[in-house]
Protein backbone atom coordinates (compact mmCIF):
# COMPACT_ATOMS: atom_id res chain seq x y z
CA UNK A 1 0.00 0.00 0.00
CA UNK A 2 2.73 2.49 0.90
CA UNK A 3 4.45 1.89 -2.43
CA UNK A 4 1.32 3.00 -4.33
CA UNK A 5 1.15 6.55 -2.94
CA UNK A 6 3.38 8.09 -5.59
CA UNK A 7 1.39 6.39 -8.33
CA UNK A 8 -1.90 7.59 -6.85
CA UNK A 9 -0.66 11.18 -6.59
CA UNK A 10 0.71 11.08 -10.14
CA UNK A 11 -2.62 9.81 -11.50
CA UNK A 12 -4.47 12.54 -9.58
CA UNK A 13 -2.22 15.23 -11.14
CA UNK A 14 -2.84 13.75 -14.60
CA UNK A 15 -6.61 13.75 -14.11
CA UNK A 16 -6.59 17.32 -12.78
CA UNK A 17 -4.57 18.52 -15.76
CA UNK A 18 -6.78 16.62 -18.19
CA UNK A 19 -10.12 17.89 -16.89
CA UNK A 20 -9.14 21.33 -15.56
CA UNK A 21 -10.82 23.25 -18.40
CA UNK A 22 -13.66 20.84 -19.11
CA UNK A 23 -14.97 20.63 -15.56
CA UNK A 24 -13.78 24.07 -14.39
CA UNK A 25 -11.99 22.38 -11.50
CA UNK A 26 -9.46 25.16 -11.03
CA UNK A 27 -12.07 27.73 -10.13
CA UNK A 28 -13.13 25.69 -7.10
CA UNK A 29 -9.63 26.24 -5.70
CA UNK A 30 -9.97 30.04 -5.83
CA UNK A 31 -11.91 32.45 -3.61
CA UNK A 32 -15.29 33.76 -4.79
CA UNK A 33 -13.65 36.76 -6.49
CA UNK A 34 -10.13 36.64 -7.90
CA UNK A 35 -7.74 38.41 -10.23
CA UNK A 36 -6.41 37.12 -13.52
CA UNK A 37 -2.97 36.87 -11.92
CA UNK A 38 -4.35 34.49 -9.28
CA UNK A 39 -5.83 32.26 -11.98
CA UNK A 40 -2.53 32.26 -13.86
CA UNK A 41 -0.59 31.36 -10.71
CA UNK A 42 -2.97 28.48 -10.06
CA UNK A 43 -2.64 27.13 -13.61
CA UNK A 44 1.15 27.46 -13.46
CA UNK A 45 1.20 25.51 -10.18
CA UNK A 46 -1.02 22.74 -11.59
CA UNK A 47 0.85 22.39 -14.89
CA UNK A 48 4.27 23.10 -13.31
CA UNK A 49 5.29 25.51 -16.07
CA UNK A 50 4.98 29.23 -16.78
CA UNK A 51 2.35 30.64 -19.13
CA UNK A 52 2.86 33.74 -21.27
CA UNK A 53 1.29 36.66 -19.38
CA UNK A 54 0.13 38.34 -22.59
CA UNK A 55 -1.72 35.26 -23.97
CA UNK A 56 -3.03 33.66 -20.80
CA UNK A 57 -5.92 36.09 -20.05
CA UNK A 58 -7.13 35.82 -23.65
CA UNK A 59 -7.24 32.01 -23.47
CA UNK A 60 -9.06 32.04 -20.13
CA UNK A 61 -11.61 34.64 -21.25
CA UNK A 62 -12.31 32.63 -24.44
CA UNK A 63 -13.85 29.94 -22.23
CA UNK A 64 -16.66 32.43 -21.52
CA UNK A 65 -17.13 31.23 -17.94
CA UNK A 66 -15.89 34.32 -16.11
CA UNK A 67 -17.73 37.49 -15.28
CA UNK A 68 -15.65 40.64 -14.89
CA UNK A 69 -16.71 42.73 -11.93
CA UNK A 70 -16.67 46.51 -11.96
CA UNK A 71 -14.92 46.53 -8.61
CA UNK A 72 -11.15 46.40 -8.87
CA UNK A 73 -8.63 44.79 -6.55
CA UNK A 74 -7.41 47.44 -4.12
CA UNK A 75 -4.33 45.80 -2.59
CA UNK A 76 -1.87 46.68 -5.37
CA UNK A 77 0.41 49.71 -5.54
CA UNK A 78 0.28 49.78 -9.34
CA UNK A 79 -2.77 49.82 -11.62
CA UNK A 80 -5.50 47.85 -9.87
CA UNK A 81 -6.47 44.66 -11.75
CA UNK A 82 -10.09 43.73 -12.32
CA UNK A 83 -11.75 41.13 -10.19
CA UNK A 84 -13.50 38.15 -11.78
CA UNK A 85 -15.90 35.50 -10.60
CA UNK A 86 -17.33 32.34 -12.10
CA UNK A 87 -20.40 33.04 -14.22
CA UNK A 88 -23.60 31.68 -12.70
Amino acid sequence: MIMDHNIIVQKAWEMLRLFIDQKLSAYNLLPETFTMKEIQQLYEAIFDRPFAPNNFPKKILEQNVLERLEKQFTGAANKAPYLYRLRK
